[in-house]
């Protein structure tokens, strides 16, 4: 029975699947082993590396090349398999960083029995967390033993750039930080606001960067930190409600923050930045300052209305006060009030007489404050426009009777003051 390559090829596939006892007996038969003549000589295997930068970064992409001469006839080469190794910075042992990569016994130049094969844009040490001194040798089996060039030549074996071992510096550079690019916003800021911390960092390697910010409370104790991997000259937000940064309980408070930085080898901290101051959350509800003169003559010796409407749906005692602001008196309190909770808003007034003579004739303004914040998380209100207070300084008209009688009086004491020294001196 005679059996086409194609029969027997299927057979196999059979045996693979079905009988593996039968396919490894037929693996077996089939099997030559290679047996190199007497004159046979292990390949000259080196790394090429024809760079003159010994210095290299853990993702600085590399190039390797093994370069191969077999001096063999061709009819006792055999297929050569070589694999890049490399031992990183305090490692005791080589480890494999590359695929492997084949020679064929046919696959050498003419001129001088040479050939090689390259590894490219490979990066060993791309997780490495130190710095040193890194090793790269090749492991190659020519079919029949199998060698390391680091040891095969019983020294280390240099010639030009020519390696049996290959001797670089790993080194790193730490991240920066862009000091004008640092903020947070909004600052001040109610503690639930959509607040965020941004920053930009750069790894002149091309490193990526692990940065976290601290949150100081205001003893300088941290209050909570949050981290990010990001790439280098990318922009780093941290967003306070993301990460749970400040709750109501923050209210009022002042705060600061740092970053810290590192690529996984190198780091650094940030000095303390303020920011942000968190408003205090609103307890009132103000609306409609107002002031009412007794008439439209505005004088100064007359009655002022004022009043403002507040909502205070759970403080007992809050303490409304009242500030009058002319050129002749600046920030003068005037007056203040004691509320109770209530549900519904309600008018504060204050109507008193509140300006002196030196008064007359200048602008004035009116505030008030109170002793919970508001509804914009203030402690005040607006300092709210008057008006012009009327230039007249005497409060009667000449004609008026008590200006009349003010005469009269004046003349009075005139006359009884001369009777009385013309005696004396005539007696």
């Amino acid at each position: 029975m005679k059996l086409d390559l194609d029969d027997l090829v299927g057979n196999f596939e059979k045996w693979k699947k079905e009988d593996p006892n039968q396919f490894e007996y037929m693996k077996k038969l089939l099997h030559i082993p290679f047996e190199p003549s007497g004159n046979y000589s292990a390949p000259t295997v080196l790394i090429y590396y024809p760079y003159n930068n010994t210095n290299i970064t853990r993702n600085e992409k590399l190039k390797m090349i093994a370069y191969v001469k077999n001096d063999n006839p061709i009819e006792v080469r055999s297929n050569i398999y070589l694999q890049l190794e490399a031992k990183g910075p305090g490692e005791e042992n080589f480890t494999a960083v590359s695929s492997q990569r084949v020679i064929l016994s046919n696959e050498y130049s003419e001129d001088n029995n040479a050939s090689m094969r390259d590894w490219s844009d490979i990066t060993p040490f791309l997780n490495s967390e130190e710095t040193g001194n890194v090793s790269f040798r090749i492991w190659f089996n020519d079919m029949h033993n199998t060698y390391y060039t680091d040891t095969m030549y019983g020294k280390p074996h240099v010639s030009g750039d020519f390696y049996s071992e290959l001797n670089l510096n790993l080194i790193n550079t730490p991240p920066e930080i862009d000091e004008n690019c640092t903020n947070v916003s909004p600052d001040p800021a109610r503690y639930n606001d959509p607040i965020k911390y941004e920053a930009c960092f750069f790894d002149s390697e091309g490193d990526m960067v692990n940065v976290t910010l601290h949150v100081f409370d205001e003893l300088g104790n941290e209050h909570k930190n949050a981290t990010q991997i990001i790439k280098s000259g990318k922009n780093v937000t941290f967003t306070a409600s993301e990460y749970g940064f400040f709750g109501e309980d923050d209210a009022g408070k002042n705060f600061s923050y740092s970053y810290s930085y590192d690529d996984g080898l190198n780091g650094s901290v940030t000095k303390n930045m303020t920011g942000p101051s968190l408003l205090s959350s609103p307890k009132i509800y103000v609306s409609n300052p107002n002031v009412v003169p007794e008439d439209d003559n505005r004088y100064w010796w007359q009655s002022y209305a004022f009043s403002i409407k507040v909502k205070n749906p759970e403080l007992d005692n809050l303490r409304i006060d009242l500030y009058t602001d002319t050129q002749a008196h600046p920030k003068n309190h005037q007056a203040c009030q004691m509320i109770n909770a209530s549900k519904e808003a309600e008018d504060v007034s204050f109507d008193l007489k509140p300006f002196e003579v030196s008064d007359a004739n200048q602008t004035f303004t009116y505030y008030f404050t109170y002793s919970a914040p508001d509804q914009a998380s203030r402690l005040e209100s607006d300092h709210e426009k008057g008006g012009v207070i009327n230039p007249r300084l005497v409060k009667y008209s000449m004609d008026s009777g008590v200006m009349v009688a003010n005469y009269l009086f004046i003349l009075l004491i005139s006359l009884v003051a001369g009777v009385v020294i013309e005696r004396r001196l005539y007696r």
